[in-house]
């Protein structure tokens, strides 16, 4: 939770800050004058680039300064290039610097006997250095396994986790919404770690009410929501991973 703290308290500043700002510019305090829009999207965007900077994440930062360069289009005296132009290097920057610098790039984080391996998760279950316990097929509801991977593509998909020595659960979510549910599975240990790895889609998971949750999610124009709250006793789960544009959602059951 403490990420989340401190994500929440940023952005409660940036808001706070954008509130004097305007208040400021309006009673003509500065010897510049902006109008509205322009000091809301610069909050917005500046942040966006602080937490993208914070993140190590390239696309976060790249973009940022390329809708922060739209903003301010006229006074840098570059309309001639925006949005397309700006957009279109924004794009091509990204991918020439991930390409440089591969290591930045995110990959799925597969948990095997406890121990975390990164690999692509496209090609999961079919190179054998990537062999889990399960891994979920477009067909498969349930299981009982102890280490489960989950893989939503471009669909809505619900899997429900039945294991009586559950380990680590990753989840792996592009373009839909997954719901996992845990409320039947038991621990293997005193901590399960659940690694979510999401682009543009919403993630769900329903808990036992005994289960804690110990959240070390990055996460970039998305929010990690826990509805309800836990009433002890029970093993630790662990949330880690990114999302990027959507949310993550603990439910108590």
């Amino acid at each position: 939770m403490k990420k989340q703290k401190i994500r929440e308290l940023f952005w409660g500043v940036a808001l706070l800050g954008a509130a004097i700002f305007l208040i400021m510019n309006q009673l003509n305090l500065f010897s510049f004058r902006l109008n509205f829009w322009t000091i809301f999207w610069t909050i917005i965007f500046g942040a966006c680039l602080i937490e993208g900077l914070s993140n190590r994440s390239i696309g976060g930062t790249i973009f940022s300064i390329a809708f922060l360069l739209i903003v301010y289009a006229q006074p840098l005296k570059i309309t001639k290039i925006v949005p397309w132009t700006v957009l279109l290097a924004a794009c091509l920057i990204t991918g020439g610097l991930h390409m440089i610098f591969p290591h930045k790039r995110h990959h799925a984080h597969v948990y095997i006997n406890g121990h975390k391996v990164n690999g692509d998760w496209s090609k999961f279950g079919t190179e054998k250095s990537f062999h889990t316990d399960h891994v979920f097929d477009s067909s498969s509801q349930d299981v009982d396994e102890q280490d489960i991977v989950v893989n939503q593509k471009l669909s809505d998909v619900s899997r429900y986790v039945r294991s009586q020595s559950l380990r680590s659960v990753t989840i792996n979510s592009l373009m839909g919404d997954a719901k996992v549910y845990l409320d039947a599975a038991k621990p293997a240990t005193d901590t399960i770690i659940v690694d979510i790895n999401s682009s543009m889609s919403d993630v769900s998971l329903y808990i036992p009410l005994s289960w804690q949750v110990d959240d070390q999610m990055s996460s970039i124009f998305g929010d990690v929501e826990i509805n309800g709250s836990s009433n002890g006793g029970g093993p630790t789960l662990v949330l880690t991973g990114n999302s990027k544009f959507g949310d993550v959602e603990i439910n108590y059951v």
